[in-house]
């Protein structure tokens, strides 16, 4: 325990006091029901996200420039954290934590490119640098994806894309980059988390191992509506460290069954409600499933506090606020009912 105090006492104080600023439920039931765009910004000009929203007015609102702000917002808030942690490893896990976003700029960048759109990179992708040095515009001239993957070549990104570039050229689909590359993020950070002491591994194990599940599930979703792949390919690109689904259970299911039972085979215990929402909005799924994983992180920071835990619950409930606010402006801006923003936020 008292490894975990030194380590953890100054992060643990900076991170409770910025808990103190994430979005109270009683304003967020506010801007849920603001009657505009504009009403929910100006709830907003009196939280954290203050700086973010000075000076924009009806004359003046565009989405996505509001949405690359509170997306440097939260990355700000995660080199905050790193800065404030002493040990290497703890640091090491926070900035794996922050290429998630960079991973998500990659994914889109890659429908981008492959749908040959031409559109302005600086409209869709935040080109600061975030975790490694991308040149997203040369990765969206490339002509093949080979020379795209070159752009890569110092970041971990790389080889995961290299090891899933055939299939992409056989089925001319993103789906697989797009696979390879989150398969690859959940490795390595389940393999740093590995390396964590005990109490921080086990609480960093059950916040990520439902995350995982969550990732796994999306995805086998996805196959059903989308792709028809054999057993073998599915395995390929299952995620390992799951909380409650098994990789050999999971391919037993498939081998057998198929996609639709494989799925309804999974929704065990925490997850069984997915059988009744398969026929549903996609949303509905995603909310329920990030409604298990929010009361994870609620357990991990609710617990002993000096642990990673409290960081990590902390990051998750950032990076779920900022989504919940730029899916509520658009929300907002296009007269979306209240009815139909729900499930949306839930599954943020």
């Amino acid at each position: 325990m008292i490894r975990e105090v030194a380590t953890y006492s100054f992060v643990n104080a900076k991170v409770r006091a910025m808990l103190s600023y994430l979005i109270s439920p009683e304003l967020f039931a506010r801007l849920l029901e603001a009657k505009d765009a504009y009403e929910l910004i100006d709830n907003l000009k009196g939280t954290a996200y203050a700086q973010v929203f000075e000076g924009i007015s009806s004359e003046h609102l565009d989405l996505r420039a509001l949405e690359r702000a509170l997306r440097a917002h939260d990355l700000a808030v995660y080199r905050k954290v790193y800065d404030s942690l002493s040990s290497k490893k703890e640091k090491e896990f926070v900035h794996l934590l922050l290429q998630r976003y960079e991973l998500e700029e990659l994914k889109v960048a890659l429908r981008i490119w492959h749908k040959k759109l031409a559109v302005d990179p600086a409209d869709y992708l935040f080109l600061d640098k975030i975790a490694f040095d991308i040149d997203f515009k040369k990765l969206l001239a490339s002509q093949t994806v080979e020379e795209l993957i070159l752009f890569l070549d110092k970041t971990p990104y790389k080889e995961p894309l290299l090891r899933a570039k055939d299939k992409f050229k056989e089925r001319d689909s993103v789906f697989y980059l797009e696979i390879a590359l989150d398969s690859d993020y959940y490795q390595r950070l389940t393999a740093l988390v590995e390396q964590f002491a005990s109490l921080d591994r086990s609480v960093a194990r059950k916040v990520l191992g439902i995350e995982i599940d969550i990732e796994n599930i999306n995805w086998l979703i996805r196959l059903k509506k989308y792709y028809a792949m054999s057993t073998g390919e599915i395995m390929e690109w299952f995620i390992p460290g799951g909380a409650s689904l098994d990789k050999s259970a999971v391919k037993g299911l498939y081998a057998a069954d198929g996609v639709q039972k494989t799925i309804e085979g999974v929704a065990l215990g925490p997850y069984a409600k997915i059988k009744d929402l398969l026929e549903d909005n996609i949303h509905l799924i995603e909310g329920f499933l990030y409604e298990i994983l929010l009361r994870q992180v609620k357990r991990a920071l609710a617990g002993f506090p000096f642990t990673i835990g409290t960081v990590l619950g902390y990051l998750l409930l950032k990076r779920k606020e900022t989504r919940n606010i730029v899916s509520l402006l658009y929300a907002k801006y296009y007269g979306w009912k209240r009815e139909d923003i729900q499930p949306l936020l839930n599954a943020c």
